[in-house]
């Protein structure tokens, strides 16, 4: 494909298909879902240099896109891909279990042998880096273990990163074939100096929201808890605990306190009131009948009897 292309000439009705057919080119192999529109305006600029991919594209509509093992199958090699957003959001899924939304100067990374899955806002401009695999293991070896993580392109190495990948996207093409390879090794450095750097104060807020966000879907999951989240979200359990440093509660603080307020919630509930204590407790993760009395009354002042009998009256 050429180095830009546009939608401005073809028929309103085979813009989208169009657009669809260069983003899997560019991106891998994609499951994207045709969408209802009369017209599809976009562009997508990219240059491609010993492996690597740029891109900068845009998204007239709300589009989702996935890609699973059958995806997968026909890549013939690995890949890790930056992906940042300029304008508008874009919600990423990785593994079907963990949703990371990406805002306007953020960026982070997928890995194309893993499963993932993409929805787009209405005015989405993202550029990507697809890197082979080798190339970022050489400069970050442990580069894995920051895949779905979110970055702040906004200050510090992530700003000189995202700076300097937008102006490559702009003046790649003017560049002799020394400059470019010189360039882009570069971009390149730069991103392992913003990768290896510890979270920002600012990130960290992000990522605690992701955590938070995390728990309260999962509240009725046994196993939710300090392990889970580590595993979910690829750090160590150390770093979680430190994501909650200064908030005034611990992870497991925030985790029972958020199921006690669910199962008040339910014992108030006069469509529940048929349902027995100790199994609302069960659902909202309290096993132990006798431990979720005491957390209960402790929270709350009285016994979740008392409080069910109040409700009622």
């Amino acid at each position: 494909m050429p180095e830009t292309w546009t939608t401005d000439g073809l028929p309103p009705r085979r813009q989208f298909d169009a657009w669809r057919e260069v983003i899997v080119d560019a991106h891998l192999s994609w499951d994207i879902p045709k969408i209802a529109c009369d017209r599809f305006p976009a562009f997508m600029r990219q240059h491609r240099l010993g492996g690597v991919r740029l891109t900068d594209c845009t998204s007239a509509a709300t589009v989702s896109g996935t890609r699973g093992r059958r995806q997968i199958a026909r890549d013939d090699s690995a890949w890790l891909t930056v992906v940042m957003v300029a304008q508008g959001t874009e919600t990423l899924r990785f593994g079907g279990d963990r949703e990371l939304q990406l805002g306007a100067g953020m960026f982070t990374l997928w890995d194309s042998t893993q499963p993932m899955a993409f929805q787009t806002s209405d005015d989405l401009r993202q550029m990507s880096m697809l890197v082979p695999e080798a190339e970022l293991l050489r400069r970050l070896p442990r580069v894995r273990d920051l895949v779905g993580r979110p970055m702040d392109g906004r200050q510090g190495a992530g700003a000189l990163f995202v700076e300097h990948f937008q102006l490559l996207m702009r003046r790649f093409g003017e560049l002799p074939a020394a400059g470019r390879q010189v360039a882009l090794g570069g971009a390149l450095d730069l991103l392992g100096l913003c990768l290896g750097e510890q979270p920002a104060p600012g990130l960290r807020q992000l990522v605690r929201e992701q955590l938070l966000r995390h728990i309260e879907q999962h509240l009725a999951e046994p196993s939710l808890g300090v392990a889970m989240l580590a595993r979910r979200f690829r750090m160590s359990e150390r770093n979680v605990h430190k994501l909650f440093e200064g908030t005034g509660e611990t992870v497991s603080g925030c985790i029972r306190g958020r199921r006690l307020a669910m199962c008040r919630r339910d014992l108030e509930a006069p469509a529940m009131a048929a349902r027995p204590i100790a199994e609302i407790a069960r659902h909202w993760g309290f096993a132990d009948p006798s431990h979720f009395s005491k957390v209960f009354r402790a929270a709350y002042g009285v016994s979740a009897r008392e409080l069910r009998a109040k409700a009622g009256r």
